[in-house]
């Protein structure tokens, strides 16, 4: 994968994260034609582009987009990059590529964009991941029916407490007194098998927790749903770690500029 290349998945990601918003504020009429003067200055065909929204819809929601693709390395990598930025910081990001008029000039920026994706994965790799939006989902509410049904090994509890809105290391709890909680984390495959992305939090929660902690696995989930759970996966898997680079946009102001102010307003 080129440079251009990977500074059109971050414009994509754009578009599929704030849609009518990003086109409006990127002032190229509609979807058609800002597809189209995206593509010209990058050198990427107006298609690339949508396709690669598409890829990043079901994130998002606004468009079914290509819910029954995993995302690949390189757009995980994008997610984990900018994907806590407000509309404004990544539009400014989006501006700064569209800029160059045909020229693409690797500035610092851009070239921290571009080293986000490692040149082992500019390649062409095998999907890993599917988004949470959709098969996350539906993966928690099998999980959720299945449990409800007293036919697995996790223990019943007095309480079953949703936790996935809260950021704690896993998707539910299950009280069974004031002293004894477990916690379930969910991953869910669109077929028989996958790779699965453990977060720090969900990953430092397993090692606090050891044998209260839960992984569920939920692969084939869209024909016949096969459930695997582990017991302390603290212990018995061994994941590899990745370092991720987080794209934070601030603005600085020279001291020169500064000194003019205080300047003019003494």
């Amino acid at each position: 994968m080129n440079n251009n290349n990977i500074l059109g998945l971050y414009i994509a990601f754009y578009l599929a994260k704030f849609n009518k918003e990003a086109y409006l504020n990127l002032g190229f009429k509609n979807q058609t034609e800002t597809h189209k003067a995206i593509g010209a200055i990058l050198g990427i065909k107006p298609s690339t582009i949508q396709n690669w929204r598409d890829e990043f819809d079901p994130l998002f929601g606004h468009r079914a987009g290509w819910y029954q693709r995993g995302l690949s390395i390189s757009r995980i990598r994008v997610v984990e990059a900018i994907g806590n930025l407000d509309e404004p910081s990544l539009r400014s990001i989006v501006q700064d590529i569209l800029s160059s008029n045909n020229s693409i000039e690797l500035t610092e920026d851009l070239a921290q964009l571009i080293s986000v994706i490692p040149d082992e994965e500019k390649k062409k790799q095998k999907r890993a991941y599917v988004s949470r939006n959709i098969t996350g989902r539906k993966a928690e509410e099998l999980f959720i029916e299945w449990y409800k049904s007293g036919q697995g090994i996790i223990p019943q509890g007095k309480d079953f407490v949703d936790m996935r809105d809260y950021g704690c290391g896993y998707d539910f709890q299950i009280v069974v007194s004031d002293k004894q909680v477990y916690a379930i984390e969910v991953k869910g495959f669109l077929e028989d098998e996958g790779g699965i992305l453990i977060t720090g939090k969900e990953w430092e929660t397993a090692g606090i927790m050891k044998t209260d902690y839960y992984l569920v696995l939920l692969s084939n989930i869209d024909k016949d749903p096969v459930i695997t759970v582990i017991n302390n996966p603290y212990e018995k898997i061994s994941p590899k770690r990745n370092l991720q680079t987080v794209i934070q946009v601030n603005w600085t102001v020279s001291s020169t500029e500064i000194r003019q102010l205080k300047s003019n307003l003494s």
